[in-house]
């Protein structure tokens, strides 16, 4: 799937794929509201509907962001990046952790 990313990202261009990838975070960011709300509110519909909404949303952004990645050179194909990447990464998760820590007690 690598290659068929990198065609697709390649010919639409950075700044095309990066708006596609804003507005993809977007939706996503109303699916996840969508369900909260509804979840609050004892909503009896469909959570099912509500929650595969999300996980669609999550694949698009997820494919928006390898568009983007690549296109600043920052797909998986960089080790180097990935390393620096996932370091900020453990080191968030740990950062939060210590707060929740903290909190607790």
């Amino acid at each position: 799937m690598i290659e068929e990313i990198h065609k697709i990202a390649d010919y639409y261009g950075y700044e095309a794929q990066s708006r596609q990838l804003i507005e993809e975070m977007a939706e996503l960011t109303k699916a996840i509201n969508k369900l909260w709300r509804y979840e609050n509110a004892c909503f009896n519909g469909d959570v099912y509907k509500l929650k595969h909404d999300i996980i669609e949303e999550i694949a698009d952004v997820e494919i928006c962001l390898e568009y983007v990645k690549y296109l600043l050179g920052c797909d998986d194909s960089s080790q180097q990046i990935e390393a620096d990447v996932e370091k900020v990464k453990k080191f968030k998760v740990e950062r939060e952790l210590e707060r929740i820590t903290l909190i607790l007690g």
